[in-house]
């Protein structure tokens, strides 16, 4: 280890002219860190290319495992301790001016050396240990089966900061009751002596339930792979908002409680540092006003207990810290 940490330092400070590209793959948080360091030394990190060296980056028990590919066919694979001497590995395979001797005069920037077996730094190198942010954001989409049988569609934002193993965030959400599934057990009627009595019975009548919710959120990511598995809990405030017409007559409720979820999300990396995301959550409203609601001469549905919502989400940005 140490005579990999010393010769990161040399290839460092060696000239980086003439250097070819370099183009990575693998995991993606690992392949952010690398591609900051290869950055730093001022290495050219392309999408594809035909003159560049093939890179692959994947996690191992001791660290990183490189997979390098070079322009005349050679494959060497290296397991490195971190970002900074995974990036003087693949420097050293993009340029032959490390191979000049250990004499020849170069412009050295200032190092500390620790004595007996410790580590050799540079202090102009910051140390990257994943991607530069800690935060993920999360657009996402999916479907809701109520406890009064009734079906939801709905999409939410979502964002999150890493805190230890554990990603804490904030996120909206946002559900419409479906016209295929929205008059079921929903039960209103207009009262005798309403307005809205005297309305010919045949006609149509529409119900609309638009509801939202924003949470607290606290997920535990758990390595799968090169993606992530993890629970997760929220906990926060919801809003319901339920109208019904008849005619030319209308009611409307509206209700505002708390809420708390439970789910299990599934993170898969794409490219470009954007992930999907699949989740099974199971929300409850603990104070939900389950019995009818009155409004103008209808009888409106109550609140539905709880939902089982299954989402497809896009997230940008990292769960993991990178090793």
């Amino acid at each position: 280890m140490v005579v990999l940490q010393l010769f990161a330092v040399l290839a460092s400070v060696a000239s980086v002219d003439g250097a070819v590209p370099v183009v990575l793959d693998g995991d993606s948080e690992m392949v952010s860190a690398l591609e900051h360091c290869l950055v730093d030394r001022k290495v050219l990190v392309v999408a594809a290319g035909a003159e560049a060296v093939q890179v692959r980056v994947q996690p191992d028990p001791s660290g990183i495992r490189l997979s390098i590919h070079d322009r005349n066919g050679h494959i060497v694979e290296r397991i490195v301790a971190n970002a900074e001497i995974a990036a003087a590995v693949v420097e050293s395979w993009l340029r032959d001016d490390l191979a000049r001797p250990l004499l020849e005069p170069h412009e050295i920037p200032t190092t500390e050396v620790v004595p007996m077996g410790g580590a050799v730094t540079r202090s102009s190198v910051p140390a990257h240990r994943g991607a530069s942010s800690g935060a993920s954001v999360t657009v996402m989409g999916g479907t809701s089966l109520a406890t009064d049988g009734s079906l939801w569609i709905g999409a939410g934002l979502g964002a999150c900061v890493r805190v230890r193993s554990f990603c804490i965030g904030l996120e909206i959400q946002v559900a419409g009751d479906t016209a295929a599934t929205g008059n079921i057990g929903a039960r209103y009627t207009a009262v005798s002596d309403s307005p809205a009595a005297s309305c010919n019975e045949q006609q149509q009548r529409e119900l609309t339930r638009l509801g939202a919710d924003a949470l607290l959120t606290a997920d535990l990511p758990l390595r799968v792979g090169i993606g992530t598995l993890g629970p997760g809990v929220g906990l926060g405030a919801g809003w319901l908002a339920t109208t019904a017409l008849l005619g030319d007559h209308g009611g409307n409720a509206t209700t505002v409680g708390p809420r708390a979820e439970a789910r299990i999300v599934l993170s898969w990396p794409l490219a470009l540092g954007l992930a999907a995301d699949v989740g099974l959550r199971a929300d409850i409203s603990p104070f939900a006003h389950r019995k009818h609601l009155t409004s103008s001469g209808f009888e409106l549905p109550g609140e539905p207990l709880g939902f089982l919502r299954v989402g497809l989400g896009l997230r940008y940005g990292p769960l993991l810290r990178a090793p």
